[in-house]
């Protein structure tokens, strides 16, 4: 049947930059943090475009689906974000829903589709979609993936009962690569066929939006995998065809790291060694293992230099070779931007580092560059002018301030890194019917949460280990004031016992069998004048950004110390 698509719908938008009342049909239709997305097609040019914050609920409902025909009643061409990263978009601010049970990609009559998905024969004639055309609007899918990478599987314990998880990496013939869970039931049935390098079809499983801070992939989703899934070995694929399947590198040049301070997801590169440190260890806080690092100087055709931290077995292994070699070229993929010495890099569980790598985009034009020049040229720290550069070997000072200073109008980015200050300040209200502490693994050095279980042991989904009591610790939120304003905050378990004068285990006691006392120990903690070091950061949750303020350090107060900062305030020298 022939589709209410205005002819030339997309030339016109991009003409006019301001267009209505045009047919289009939306094909890719994404979303992704509650912000959706889709590549507008008019049978002969397509152009991407995201809908407008304000259209969340009317798209939220179902209504448009993958290749469904809208009239676009107000709709801009937006070429203000125009730069190496992005091209020109529209923006829809206002569209009817024409048909919304469309079945194929629409092409002019006599002229070829603007976008056909690829089609892959497989066995028993199965037919896949790449990657990058799932979203969670689309049901069914099948993909014909490349297993890249392949977790351990872990065991875990809650309320519903022992249960299995282990998280894998995919990657389809265009390169995209998706990350995808797999849940106790997909484990029994698949996981020991998998095998990382040989490729699968993966089919009736459901996509979700990708954690990006621990996502590897870059991937807007990733798959949750159950028991319902299907995955079946592909036979028709040789060794050769299987080997290109390789995921696509995303670079970022030195030059533009400091723009990914902050940004959740990782990057990747691809530069000359230019140094290569020596091998160095350190003692991780939370289990006291000891890692092993090295750090290394690297550059691009930008002339900027960042250092790159290598850690355990690439510091060992690959690290060895970089030192043994002179100014090789590497490729690296999902490594972590910092903000020490203004930028910095570091490697993650998942990273991988090539050595010289063949058929990588960039290698050759480096190389080019590095021998007619490049090694002679002068060249610049990515992070210099940078302020957190300015940090480095000092001291990280924190000035004294009062609640409302802390509490400006205007709450900073999420991205924004927390700031802390001391503030004179009195206990204001403890609510004493709020969960005042959990229960903590008895261990020293352990304070993962444990759960009890009917035998009355206690069970911690961290280390898989059981045990016979519990320790409890204070998490707790109250109130403080004190000239300027009051605030709620929050603190912890150190913090809790000075201002309580009593551990949390004691205070479980009383709160079972002595409730009068139990409130009474709470109300004592109110009206008391404390030092806190307040620790304010900015939390995005489900699309809000709310400012959470957390006391790090309380203290007595030294009023000596307080009188003379409150004089030099006043430029009174004591």
């Amino acid at each position: 049947a022939t589709m209410s698509v205005t002819p030339g719908a997309v030339a016109h938008i991009r003409a006019e930059k301001i267009a209505r009342d045009v047919c289009v049909q939306v094909i890719d239709f994404k979303s992704a943090d509650e912000k959706y997305s889709a590549t507008l097609n008019d049978g002969e040019n397509t152009l991407h475009a995201e809908f407008s914050l304000g259209l969340k609920d009317k798209l939220s409902s179902g209504s448009v689906k993958d290749n469904s025909v809208l009239k676009l009643t107000d709709v801009k061409y937006d070429m203000s974000a125009q730069d190496a990263d992005r091209k020109p978009f529209a923006v829809i601010n206002g569209f009817e829903v024409v048909n919304a049970d469309v079945a194929e990609v629409y092409a002019t009559p006599g002229k070829t589709a603007a976008k056909v998905e690829p089609k892959t024969p497989a066995s028993g004639e199965r037919k896949a979609v790449p990657l990058n055309a799932l979203n969670p609007y689309r049901q069914p899918w099948c993909v014909k993936v490349k297993l890249t990478s392949k977790g351990q599987v872990r065991e875990y314990r809650s309320a519903k009962g022992p249960g299995k998880v282990s998280s894998v990496e995919f990657v389809d013939e265009e390169g995209t690569a998706m990350g995808a869970t797999l849940w106790k039931e997909a484990i029994d049935k698949y996981d020991a066929m998998l095998e990382p390098g040989k490729v699968y079809y993966v089919s009736k499983g459901s996509l979700k939006p990708a954690n990006k801070q621990y996502s590897s992939t870059n991937n807007d989703y990733e798959m949750y995998l159950d028991g319902k899934c299907e995955i079946e070995l592909c036979s028709d694929v040789d060794q050769s065809s299987a080997q290109k399947m390789q995921r696509a590198y995303e670079f970022c040049t030195i030059d533009r790291l400091p723009s990914k301070i902050g940004v959740r997801g990782n990057v990747d590169v691809v530069a000359i060694v230019k140094e290569v440190g020596e091998v160095s260890t350190i003692r991780r806080k939370s289990d006291n293992s000891e890692l092993t690092k090295r750090e290394i100087t690297i550059v691009d055709e930008s002339a900027k230099t960042v250092v790159l931290t290598l850690w355990n077995t690439l510091a060992t292994e690959q690290g060895e070779k970089l030192a043994a070699m002179t100014n090789p070229v590497i490729a690296v993929r999902s490594v972590r931007v910092g903000d020490y010495a203004g930028v910095s890099l570091s490697t993650v569980t998942r990273s991988e580092l090539l050595i010289e790598p063949e058929n990588v985009e960039r290698v050759a034009e480096l190389k080019k560059w590095y021998a007619e020049g490049g090694a002679t040229m002068a060249t610049e720290s990515a992070g210099a002018g940078l302020a957190s550069a300015a940090l480095v070997g000092k001291k990280n000072e924190t000035n004294a301030s009062n609640l409302a200073e802390l509490q400006p109008e205007e709450i900073a980015p999420a991205t924004d890194k927390p700031t802390f200050a001391w503030v004179c300040a009195h206990t204001m209200l403890c609510k004493p019917d709020q969960a005042m502490y959990y229960c903590s693994s008895p261990e020293e050095g352990n304070n993962k949460k444990v759960i009890e279980d009917n035998a009355g042991k206690w069970y911690c989904e961290a280390n898989g280990q059981t045990y016979d009591s519990c320790q409890r610790r204070y998490i707790m939120r109250f109130k403080i004031m004190d000239a300027s304003g009051s605030a709620w905050v929050n603190c912890f378990n150190d913090e809790a016992e000075t201002m309580f004068g009593v551990t949390a285990n004691e205070m479980h006691e009383m709160k079972e069998h002595d409730f009068k006392k139990y409130e009474d120990t709470v109300k004592r903690m109110e009206s008391k004048h404390w030092s806190f070091l307040v620790k304010c950061q900015t939390e995005e949750y489900q699309g809000e950004t709310k400012r959470r303020m957390t006391a790090v350090k309380c203290n007595k107060i030294d009023y000596v110390a307080e009188s003379k900062k409150l004089l030099a305030r006043m430029g009174i020298t004591a």
